[in-house]
């Protein structure tokens, strides 16, 4: 590792958004990953992932869903793609404002 001293404090602010950024793509690309081991194995152990997941969840009483909401931020690279900015920032929000880009960029 690099020592941190060194970089200026815009370098850092760019290091700490790419970071971020890095951090999110890996945290999907792990969890298709292991959603893929889990199938995998459920698979040769003659089960269907659905009917062993779906069974502990079904013992738990599911809380009131609210409505999807209204979008509020759209991405400019693919329309079709939106955020309501209730949650977790979906990737591309991430990627865009670690450019430096601002959220009200994105607004609809």
């Amino acid at each position: 590792m690099s020592d941190l001293s060194q970089y200026t404090l815009p370098e850092l602010f760019q290091l700490q958004k790419d970071i971020a950024a890095t951090i999110a793509r890996r945290q999907v690309e792990d969890k298709k990953a292991t959603l893929d081991l889990l199938k995998q194995l459920a698979q040769e152990r003659g089960f269907d992932l659905k009917d062993l997941v779906g069974g502990a969840a079904a013992a738990e009483p599911r809380a009131k869903q609210k409505g999807a909401g209204v979008a509020q931020y759209r991405n400019p690279a693919d329309a079709s793609a939106t955020w309501t900015g209730r949650g977790r920032k979906p990737l591309w929000v991430i990627e865009f404002l670690s450019n430096g880009g601002q959220l009200d960029q994105l607004k609809i």
